[in-house]
């Protein structure tokens, strides 16, 4: 069943969005996360969520704990800042690496003009601002 892209946007969508965006439901966010690597990749993801937040931004994310959900190789962040600008953000772990999906997805999207930027750290996602 192909749905209206337009039908997911529903006042209950809006209200969760923004109790996201707001930090009201950053336990659930959080709580998903097991220790380790993931946990650290899991705070880097709540500091680009408060700096998305503070700047007025939109950060669409998927869940971690639900990839199936998502699309193979998809970035976690698909950011509409200011200016018309799009970011497409990846977070890892120091010692992280892309999977052949995300690889895959990188090297296409550069074929048609657009940049995935990986991250490992806040100072890395602060300086594409």
């Amino acid at each position: 069943m192909e749905l209206n892209s337009m039908s997911q946007f529903t006042p209950a969508w809006l209200a969760g969005y923004l109790a996201r965006m707001s930090g009201t439901d950053r336990a659930s966010r959080t709580s998903l996360t097991t220790q380790g690597v993931a946990e650290r990749e899991a705070e880097l993801h709540e500091k680009i969520f408060d700096e998305c937040r503070r700047r007025g931004w939109i950060a669409l994310h998927g869940s971690m704990a639900e990839r199936t959900c998502r699309t193979l190789g998809e970035p976690d962040f698909v950011i509409l800042a200011d200016g018309g600008r799009v970011l497409f953000v990846e977070c890892k772990s120091r010692s992280g690496k892309l999977s052949p999906a995300q690889t895959a997805l990188k090297h296409h999207a550069e074929k048609l003009g657009h940049t995935v930027h990986v991250v490992r750290s806040m100072e890395e996602f602060l300086k594409l601002l």
